[in-house]
């Protein structure tokens, strides 16, 4: 029970998509196909300022769904569910459960993106802790 207590930053990658919030649709879509290969988590674009500070974030199925033109500043979802980088892996399995997401930001206490956990990483740990 004391994995429980980890941090969720143990188990975090740095391997996400992240964009400016100037970045159209169309050129966002074209950086994700060439960057989607070595990425672990591609459900959602992170939108991020010059020091990575996490100012939004957009489904893939609304960039893909949106017009070519339209900036990325326009599709975020401004308000973002994230942990803070010192939550445990039981505060993450209880925020997944409460919001229903597939993957949630990390940031540090000045708002800066440190990783993504997914859903499914939390889940086969919350697995392994309670047998």
């Amino acid at each position: 029970m004391e994995k429980q207590d980890t941090t969720i930053l143990n188990f975090a990658t740095t391997n996400f998509f992240r964009c400016s919030p100037e970045t159209t649709v169309d050129r966002a879509r074209n950086q994700f196909r060439g960057a989607a290969k070595s990425m672990d988590v591609v459900m959602y674009f992170y939108i991020v300022n010059e020091a990575d500070k996490l100012l939004g974030v957009i489904d893939i199925k609304e960039v893909f769904v949106a017009q070519d033109t339209e900036r990325l500043k326009e599709l975020m979802t401004e308000n973002v569910i994230s942990l803070h980088k010192d939550a445990t892996m039981k505060q993450a399995a209880d925020m997944f459960l409460r919001y229903g997401f597939r993957a949630l930001p990390i940031t540090e206490e000045n708002g800066t993106i440190v990783g993504v956990v997914p859903y499914r990483d939390v889940l086969n740990l919350k697995h392994r802790i309670l047998e």
